[in-house]
């Protein structure tokens, strides 16, 4: 991509303003304002370069010492001179520079960089050259203008006009990095690089130039690698690359920009995070002038760096003695102001080797993890070594290396504590937390029984008979729980009653972990029944729960999330799923992290139920990769199963690597630990054997009969292939009518009324129904019940009727970018017109009468009129002027 054409995608505004002013025949200049990085200079450049301009008669760098002496920016040009004193003088040598520049007889344009440092003088001058229309001045300026500079003053003028430059929004950001990558990034690595460069192009460009340094791009080579279908998508493994060369160079040409005390404010704000403005004020550090510009930003009452990239940069620069000279500065403050440590700040006390008491470590790690902000709550774990002052430090420890994903050293950790604990509670914690990091890592119904057996010896010796109780009943929670969950979540297992589950539910001494788990549990098994509003009602509840116990939120909240998501799309309600999974994309690091994968995979589902398979092939590929970094929500099976059925909808070939995968998992017969989080961990939950059976892949004892959701999803693709006269033969469409009928949501009840259509007389109701699921979003069935009436209009022999239905029908094609399938696309097919029917139909539109279009074509006036009949017919409409309206 060009460096112009980039920039007039990425700042459209700014480059048609900044084109406007030098066409602009009167005298005109041009104050350009944005921080480093913004793009300014290349803005300019582009701007220039499209209009054919030639190279500017003049640059002028400005610079703090030089703002300190009178026509300072402009002494290079000036060296002819005794004395510089003169305005006139001054003036008089500069228009014999300008007179001799070779582009003399064109507009002269002199760029001025770095412009805040201004200086009056040259600023004086430089209006004049404007006024007297000798040239064109382009001031590239700071982040904003501040009152009573001579920048202020210039840009003022009535000359001159005023572009600020703004940040990139997300398709800027996706400009940008793809262009300097050269390959696609998943839209949560847009998202990340969003959050982390605060929309500066200099800041996207140095952070991918450092993660493709550093590898922490991932591309998932397993996926079909055709650009046909879909492009290989690459995404940001780790949010933040460490800081490099590049990174510090940025940091210190960022620092150029500020003041000294400024500068300690980017310092306090990276090494102790956000600040309360109160506290910033008390330390007499400025925030203001940097607020304005765009530097800083304000969330909620706090003050932070909006490049999170820049924070960590300006981190990694603080010298040792800057470190505890504003450690020493902060803690004062926030003892005069009564305020409390927060978490980051305590981290940042501890690495400084400030003293910091063992409670305050606690509780501070505890209200971190519980913000999914695992890596500091794991940091200070560490640092202030808690596991030796506290075991509920030991077990915090493992629930922050839960949270980040690293599950095995969850479980050894935990493996560690049984044995050490001496709290009944805490080791009835540690217990269940074991096993749910067994049932991540996958459903080993082998190793959980020998934790549970371990879990009921474990009571015996202690004393305290209220706890051994607490302990016991914890324990008989988790072991029906348990029960519950190997039942579900197994294809060994069998499947428990509903009626069982809820009554367990209704213990109100249930162990809150217990009741999570087993809503979970239960959730699943009424999704795969269809039951969709059934299992919202359960799990609506549970995130609720989520919310009121924090800590048990990093653990659960992700799956709740995907389960909600799911039904709400599988019942229906799309303009709900949509709101409610916009919530979880993310502005922050760790939300985005966390979510991006199961979002990703919910899209998928969304393009999916509307029939834009090519679409959610696209997403699922995008979702298999995020989930091959982080998985939270144990969905990895699912999507590479869904990927998997897509393919083989289209006809496309299989990727090798993918299914060899599936082939090996129905080998293995119980889950065995890898070694390796991945597919393998959740290719057991219930939804991703579903798709397995789909497949014709199902695990032993299982069809696709045992997941109806699914197998009515399956039905409903293939009686969308039959005609009606084939469907009335067809056991498949019997099972689609009985399982959508029994379901429960908007689409099951519109699939259902559209089975029982297809095979009654009449096209009235089946037109009824495409305008009832238009209003539901239901797009797909919108579609088929249109064709389907169409071609009983064909078959009575109303063509025109037909031929509106049909087009009515592809418009909704075209409008939504569905994919029709082969049987709708044949039906379609009818309403398309031949060469020479098109060719008649062009000459129309353009005015011309039957007479006119026969000389044109060389056709008699009759072969033309009937050609418009057929044409008429095809299209279903009654007059000419309507032809202007149908797209061609």
């Amino acid at each position: 991509m060009t460096q112009e054409l980039q920039v007039h995608r990425t700042h459209p505004s700014e480059y048609t303003e900044l084109i406007q002013v030098l066409k602009r025949s009167e005298p005109s200049g041009a104050v350009i304002l944005g921080a480093l990085g913004m793009g300014k200079t290349t803005l300019v450049e582009s701007a220039l370069q499209a209009l054919g301009f030639p190279e500017p008669v003049m640059r002028l760098y400005c610079t703090r010492s030089l703002s300190e002496v009178p026509h300072g920016a402009l002494s290079p040009y000036l060296g002819g001179l005794e004395s510089i004193e003169n305005p006139v003088t001054v003036l008089r040598e500069l228009n014999r520079t300008l007179l001799a520049s070779p582009s003399v007889s064109g507009t002269r344009i002199v760029v001025v960089e770095d412009a805040q440092y201004l200086d009056a003088q040259s600023c004086f001058i430089l209006s004049l050259l404007v006024e007297n229309g000798v040239v064109k001045v382009l001031a590239l300026g700071g982040s904003s203008l501040e009152e009573g500079t001579p920048l202020a003053s210039l840009g003022e003028l009535p000359a001159f006009t005023r572009i600020q430059m703004q940040p990139l929004d997300r398709e800027g950001i996706r400009q940008v990095a793809q262009s300097i990558l050269g390959r696609q990034l998943s839209e949560g690595s847009i998202r990340i690089i969003e959050r982390v460069s605060g929309g500066n192009p200099r800041f996207v460009e140095a952070y991918v130039a450092s993660c493709m340094d550093q590898g922490t791009l991932f591309q998932d080579t397993s996926l079909l690698q055709d650009q046909a279908v879909h492009e290989p998508l690459w995404v940001v493994a780790r949010a933040l690359p460490e800081v490099d060369a590049r990174l510090r160079a940025l940091g210190r040409e960022f620092f150029r920009f500020v003041t000294a005390e400024e500068e300690r404010t980017l310092l306090l704000l990276a090494l102790a995070g956000p600040q309360y403005k109160a506290l910033l004020d008390e330390c007499a550090l400025p925030y203001r002038r940097m607020l304005s510009s765009g530097d800083l930003e304000v969330r909620g009452e706090t003050v932070s760096v909006r490049s999170k990239l820049l924070q960590r940069t300006f981190r990694e620069l603080a010298s040792v003695q800057q470190n505890a000279q504003l450690n020493e500065l902060w803690a004062r403050a926030l003892s005069a102001l009564g305020m409390e440590p927060n978490a980051r700040e305590i981290l940042w006390c501890l690495e400084l080797g400030v003293e910091v008491p063992s409670e305050q470590i606690l509780a501070c790690a505890s209200g971190a993890a519980a913000e999914m902000n695992f890596r500091v709550a794991l940091r200070l774990c560490l640092l202030g070594q808690l596991s030796q002052h506290h075991e509920e430090g030991g077990l915090l420890e493992a629930q922050a290396l839960l949270g980040l994903g690293r599950h095995y050293a969850a479980r050894a950790q935990l493996l560690r504590l049984i044995d050490q604990l001496t709290d009944l509670d805490l080791l009835g914690q540690a217990y269940a937390l074991l096993l749910e990091v067994t049932s991540c890592i996958g459903v080993d119904v082998q190793e959980a029984a020998i934790i549970m057996d371990k879990w009921q010896d474990a009571a015996a010796g202690y004393e305290d008979k209220a706890a051994v109780e607490r302990f016991l009943a914890l324990h008989t929670d988790a072991l029906r729980v348990l029960k519950f969950w190997v039942g579900i979540n197994t294809p060994s297992g069998t499947l428990p009653e509903v009626q069982d589950m809820r009554d367990y539910l209704d213990d109100p001494d249930l162990n809150v972990q217990a009741r999570i788990i087993a809503m979970l549990a239960l959730g699943d098994r009424l999704t795969s029944e269809g039951l969709c509003h059934d299992a919202l009602d359960v799990l609506y509840p549970a995130m609720q729960l989520l919310k009121e116990h924090a800590v048990l939120g990093t653990l659960y909240e992700v799956r709740v999330f995907f389960r909600i998501g799911w039904n709400l799309l599988f019942s229906g309600e799309y303009g709900k799923a949509q709101a409610f999974i916009g919530q979880y994309r993310g502005d922050r690091l760790r939300i985005i992290h966390h979510y991006r994968g199961a979002v990703a995979l919910l899209d998928g589902i969304h393009e999916l139920l509307q029939g834009r398979v090519r679409k959610a092939i696209e997403k699922m590929a995008e979702a298999i990769t995020e989930l091959r970094t982080f998985d939270t929500a144990q969905v990895l099976a699912l999507a590479c199963n869904v990927y998997r059925m897509l393919l083989y909808r289209f006809g496309l070939p299989q990727p090798e690597a993918l299914q060899q995968a599936l082939n090996e998992s129905q080998d293995k017969g119980a889950s065995a630990l890898s070694g390796q989080l991945g597919e393998e961990s959740s290719e057991y939950r219930i939804l991703a054997r579903g798709f397995a059976a789909a497949l014709e892949s199902p695990y032993e004892g299982e069809s696709i009969r045992d997941f109806q959701l699914i197998h009515r999803e399956i039905l409903f693709s293939k009686v969308r292939q039959l005609s009606d006269d084939e469907l009335s033969k067809n056991a498949d469409h019997a099972s689609l009518r009985m399982l959508a009928k029994q379901q429960q949501g908007t689409r099951a009840r519109l699939l259902s009324r559209l089975a029982e259509l297809r095979i009654c007389e009449g096209t009235e109701a089946l037109e009824h129904l495409a305008d009832e699921a238009l209003q539901c979003c239901e797009n797909l069935v919108a579609v088929e019940a249109l064709a389907r009436a169409a071609e009983r209009h064909a078959a009575a022999g109303d063509q025109r009727r037909c031929g509106a239905l049909l087009r009515r029908a592809t418009e909704l094609i075209e409008q939504h970018q569905m994919d029709p399938g082969k049987y709708l696309a044949r039906v379609l097919a009818m309403t398309e017109l031949t060469s020479r029917e098109a060719e008649i139909v062009n000459l129309a539109r353009r005015g011309l009468n039957n007479a006119q279009i026969a000389r044109n074509l060389i056709l008699s006036q009759r072969t033309v009129e009937g050609h418009l009949y057929r044409v008429f017919s095809k299209l279903g409409i009654n007059e000419r002027s309507e032809l202007k309206k149908i797209s061609s």
